[in-house]
């Protein structure tokens, strides 16, 4: 394919996730389809993964990628100079046509209606693209949506169907009080011996920040909704979040993430602010993080964990 469009013999070269070749003028990386069988992760490969590889590389970067995510990946090498995407055309390559990011979609009135029960036990309500959650601690404790607006409590789907079965006898406001009391006992700072404290950390990050936005340098924060419907509710993707007084826009990061500034690279295209920042724990801020955001014009502020 190299060598049908830019007319010069390519040699492999070595990539821990993806087959690669270079021609001494750039690098081509084929990014692999989605697997069938990875059950609920659906987080694949995508141009962080490409970027932190890139950099011991100074040619430019040429991105194979799957028909069904060639898009949304040539939408965020736009932001980034040394990339750029195409998608495989039977046995040539194509220029995909740039993907644009899905309009927030609009809480009903019903969904709404629930923001005063969700904040009467301490909860944040938070529109999560479509759906309201309450969150204790940057943990989903419970949803609404859909056209009958009813109220599911729980911590994860399996949680939410069990609640469903074994407690819709009880009253709503009990049930999501007792969800985030028990919350809050477990989710606190120190060892992450229970599950509850090792999930979403991410959100429990941008949480510590709403609570006190001085972190992030910010006189109040706003929560945004995720770039999509979230898959994972108890995911590592990064969230974000938008001080209303100067328009800066913070991307929260938990843990290794290569996708964060891509996802970051998405947020400020969506919401267009003033500065962009990523917002991790001193123990998550890596150089190669901190490297490729520069590149794109994004800075990185580390801040003291909740967790």
């Amino acid at each position: 394919m190299i060598r049908n469009r830019f007319g010069t013999e390519p040699e492999p070269v070595s990539c821990g996730f993806a087959a690669a070749v270079a021609d001494g003028e750039r690098v081509a990386i084929m990014l692999p389809a989605k697997s069938e069988d990875d059950g609920v992760d659906v987080r694949e490969f995508g141009l962080g993964s490409v970027l932190i590889w890139g950099r011991h590389h100074k040619l430019p970067v040429l991105v194979i990628a799957p028909s069904d995510r060639a898009g949304g990946l040539a939408r965020q090498a736009e932001a980034f100079a040394q990339l750029s995407v195409a998608v495989l055309d039977g046995t040539t390559l194509a220029d995909p046509e740039v993907q644009e990011l899905a309009p927030i979609p609009a809480l009903s009135e019903p969904v709404l209606a629930h923001h005063e029960l969700i904040e009467s036990v301490g909860a944040v309500a938070v529109d999560d693209f479509g759906r309201l959650i309450a969150e204790v601690e940057g943990l989903e404790i419970g949803r609404v949506e859909g056209e009958d607006a009813q109220l599911e409590i729980g911590v994860g789907t399996a949680d939410r169907v069990l609640h469903g079965y074994v407690h819709s006898h009880q009253d709503a406001v009990v049930s999501l009080q007792r969800a985030a009391d028990t919350v809050r006992e477990i989710r606190q700072l120190g060892p992450a011996g229970h599950p509850l404290n090792r999930r979403a950390r991410q959100r429990w990050l941008r949480w510590s920040a709403f609570q006190d936005p001085s972190l992030v340098g910010a006189q109040r924060l706003e929560m945004v909704p995720p770039l999509e419907e979230r898959v994972l509710q108890l995911g590592p993707e990064p969230c974000a979040a938008v001080d209303p007084d100067t328009n800066a826009l913070f991307v929260f990061s938990a843990g290794i993430d290569p996708e964060v500034v891509p996802a970051a690279t998405d947020y400020r295209r969506r919401h267009q602010p003033s500065g962009t920042v990523i917002v991790t724990s001193p123990a998550d801020a890596f150089p190669a993080t901190q490297q490729i955001a520069q590149t794109a014009g994004i800075d990185l502020r580390s801040v003291p964990a909740p967790y």
